[in-house]
């Protein structure tokens, strides 16, 4: 079995990377091209598809980690793979239900909430038990993170089903490049982007897309809602 998942993993690797970086490209072409037209449609698809691609893949490998005894990486990847699957379904959700969402995507949302909520209380268990590993610290981070959907998951029981969508659709959509374009940076990119930032700047990789990502947000409402 442990010879099989060495076996397999490395697949998994590629299809992940392969995903991503489609992903880093076709997350681009709808925010530039007009709303709602061929090229707008069509890489979005083909954008979703990569990210469910980089977040299954993301699942498996996480599978790979507990079976090899990796759980730290293994529960970090899984929260990464949670936290990205959420938007992701979300945003396109978003465009079936429109003005005002059906019980379906409520249940849904709240359990992939609870997900979230509950796997950031057990990352911040593992970083205190782990102090000293070089991903506590991330880890904590992430916990936290994780813990704050709290807030929304209370909100979700008492707020009106009536949605922007529109703006909600593009604000999920963004998260997920935001992601991604974080993981490249952090992940992918690293021996390259270590070259280029060090001592404090190495955290910057991790804020920058977030940065970049609130900015593409406010233009894009501004600009789709427009038109």
């Amino acid at each position: 079995m442990l010879s099989f998942i060495k076996t397999v993993a490395p697949i998994f690797l590629y299809v992940h990377i392969a995903a991503g970086l489609a992903a880093l490209i076709l997350f681009w072409v709808p925010i530039f091209s007009r709303k709602g037209g061929v090229n707008h449609r069509r890489a979005g698809n083909y954008y979703v598809i990569a990210m469910w691609l980089v977040v299954s893949t993301a699942v498996l490998l996480s599978i790979k980690n507990v079976i090899v005894t990796n759980y730290i990486s293994a529960a970090f990847l899984g929260f990464l793979a949670l936290i990205t699957a959420r938007p992701l379904w979300s945003g396109i959700s978003i465009l079936k239900n429109k003005r005002k969402l059906d019980s379906k995507h409520l249940v849904i949302d709240r359990v992939l909430l609870a997900m979230m909520i509950v796997f950031g209380g057990t990352l911040i268990f593992i970083g205190f038990a782990k102090q000293g590993h070089p991903m506590a610290n991330v880890i904590l981070v992430f916990g936290v993170l994780g813990v704050s959907n709290i807030v929304e998951f209370i909100r979700s029981f008492s707020r009106n089903n009536k949605i922007l969508w529109l703006n909600t659709h593009i604000y999920c959509l963004c998260v997920t490049g935001i992601a991604s374009h974080t993981a490249f940076l952090v992940f992918g990119a690293s021996s390259f982007v270590g070259q280029i930032f060090t001592s404090h700047w190495l955290m910057l990789p991790w804020f920058l897309p977030t940065a970049v990502g609130i900015i593409g947000i406010a233009i894009a409402n501004r600009r789709f809602n427009a038109i």
